[in-house]
């Protein structure tokens, strides 16, 4: 699910304009408080592809989509799937959608989702008391999300926390701390400190997480990739997420750019995860965490939670693919479509001196 080139260079405004740090003041009582965001969303979102087949032959189109996955607060309240002769089945936290379609000659459909979903703004309190600690962590969960994670194309691996230079820094990064949520936020501001946002128009491959640490620079792919690589080999479990980031275009219509960022296990949040959005760039890692560490904005659209495994991965990445005879020929162009946007509750995100966070 690689992102249209044109609509990657607005990731990072989006992310900085949308979550309101743009602006900021320290009143007298020491918090700090961020410009006014909405904090509620409803969302009428179609993604998937068009399918034109034109000539004369047979083709044969495979295709597997997630259905919507549940915002961390609010709700998916209807979706439709674009085209029959599907089956659909459940991986992990997901609802899979699969096609197999045999068609011939000319044909223009399309294959996707279309669903209306509520999200809300999700917050955590930037205190560590409630963390656990690495060493008291299930280890069913270490052994699901602290593994070597890649596809069968890739020579090298994507989440690779086995690698020497990943396992250095991150023994560093973590030194004698055994709190998840403090070891996690450190990894985060030093990736927000050394790393920089930036596409690379001449591959549309995931950059393996040792190329972006050696780099220093990567999509949103790249730098999340490097964030989990490094969480797991502290010992945190860690997993992507992908999705779609929503924002106002330069027409007035609301855009859906495919987007994805990560999720660590500290022990509280939604059943102990938290969300990490690796790819804002403030320039102030301080303004960086309250604004992307722990907190998911009503702009950010669950599609995929991953589940550790390497299928997770290669059905993540991996779009539709096509079979045909001479003669005939398959266009498939995707497209995320957002058909209807309101958004209300505008609040102001409040940072506390003892870690307290809140939209008043």
């Amino acid at each position: 699910m690689r992102r249209d080139i044109l609509l990657i260079s607005i990731v990072l405004i989006a992310i900085l304009s949308l979550s309101g740090c743009l602006d900021n003041f320290l009143s007298q009582n020491g918090y700090i408080q961020y410009t006014s965001v909405p904090t509620t969303a409803r969302y009428n979102i179609s993604y998937g592809y068009h399918v034109s087949s034109t000539g004369q032959g047979k083709y044969t189109l495979r295709y597997t989509i997630s259905l919507p996955n549940q915002p961390l607060s609010g709700y998916v309240s209807s979706t439709s799937i674009l085209y029959n002769n599907y089956t659909q089945y459940p991986f992990g936290e997901n609802s899979l959608v699969k096609w197999v379609v045999n068609g011939r000659n000319i044909e223009h459909y399309d294959v996707g989702i279309s669903a209306d979903i509520t999200v809300n703004s999700f917050v955590t309190d930037l205190n560590s008391s409630n963390s656990i600690g690495i060493e008291d962590i299930p280890s069913s969960l270490v052994s699901q999300y602290c593994r070597v994670q890649s596809t069968n194309d890739s020579a090298i691996p994507l989440i690779d926390p086995s690698n020497f230079e990943i396992v250095q820094l991150a023994n560093h990064l973590r030194g004698f701390e055994n709190n998840a949520f403090l070891v996690a936020k450190n990894i985060f501001a030093w990736l927000k400190s050394n790393t920089s946002y930036k596409t690379h128009e001449q591959n549309n491959n995931v950059q393996p997480s040792i190329e972006t640490l050696h780099l220093k620079t990567g999509d949103c792919d790249d730098l999340s990739f490097l964030y989990i690589s490094l969480c797991r080999a502290a010992g945190i479990p860690a997993r992507f997420v992908r999705g779609y980031l929503v924002e106002e275009g330069a027409n007035g219509n609301y855009v859906a750019v495919p987007h994805a960022w990560a999720e660590v296990f500290v022990g509280f949040g939604k059943e102990g995860w938290i969300p990490v959005e690796c790819a804002g760039e403030s320039n102030n890692v301080e303004t960086e965490i309250h604004q992307h560490f722990g907190l998911e904005d009503v702009h950010h659209i669950r599609i995929f939670v991953d589940n550790g495994s390497n299928q997770s991965m290669e059905i993540s990445l991996k779009g539709p693919s096509v079979e045909y005879q001479i003669g005939e020929n398959v266009d498939m162009q995707s497209f995320a479509t957002v058909n209807s946007m309101e958004s209300s509750n505008y609040k102001k995100l409040t940072v506390y001196p003892d870690g307290r966070r809140e939209y008043i």
